[in-house]
């Protein structure tokens, strides 16, 4: 008996269950901190261009702040800068200086000033209605909210995830040119 015993003390090593079964649970929990691990990736993104998107209605509305000449067809002149984005065009929204100065963007008469597309997220809705366009009126600057420059004005811009539609950030911009991203 005593032999039987210390015969078990001597032997060294795992038998081949134990190996599979120590191999089955790294596998396991490995996969699964994988795929979690691609949701909170996609999140950041999502925060991530959010907050660009905030960035840059700030930078327009410092434009209209410092009074930064924009070229108008081949003028230099002091003009509203704003953001277009629309549900049509989800993926992206545009930069504009607005050169006729009616705090509507106009293709033909205003400066495209760039671009910016979303590649994690896109425009879930805006409110009021697509396409929202707001416009910082220098030398102040006034906030114009689809061209009304109302104190009750305010703007509200959905980003949801391509992937994920149920991963949603929210842009807030009020008639005194605040922005908040919740």
């Amino acid at each position: 008996m005593v032999r039987k015993y210390f015969n078990k003390l001597n032997k060294k090593g795992f038998t081949l269950v134990e190996i599979i079964v120590i191999i089955a649970i790294v596998g396991f929990l490995s996969a699964t901190v994988i795929t979690g691990g691609n949701k909170g990736t996609d999140q950041r993104k999502i925060i991530l261009e959010t907050r660009r998107l905030a960035e840059e209605i700030r930078k327009v509305q410092n434009m209209a702040l410092s009074s930064i000449a924009q070229n108008c067809a081949g003028i230099n002149k002091v003009v509203p800068s704003g953001i277009i984005l629309s549900t049509a065009s989800s993926d992206r929204y545009l930069l504009v200086a607005d050169c006729d100065e009616n705090k509507i963007y106009d293709a033909g008469s205003d400066t495209l000033l760039s671009t910016v597309v979303l590649s994690a997220s896109q425009i879930n809705s805006v409110n009021p209605a697509s396409p929202l366009e707001v416009f910082f009126i220098p030398p102040v600057p006034v906030t114009a909210i689809n061209t009304s420059e109302l104190d009750s004005a305010s703007a509200t811009i959905t980003l949801c995830g391509i992937k994920d539609t149920t991963v949603c950030k929210y842009i807030y911009i009020n008639s005194k040119g605040s922005i908040s991203v919740e």
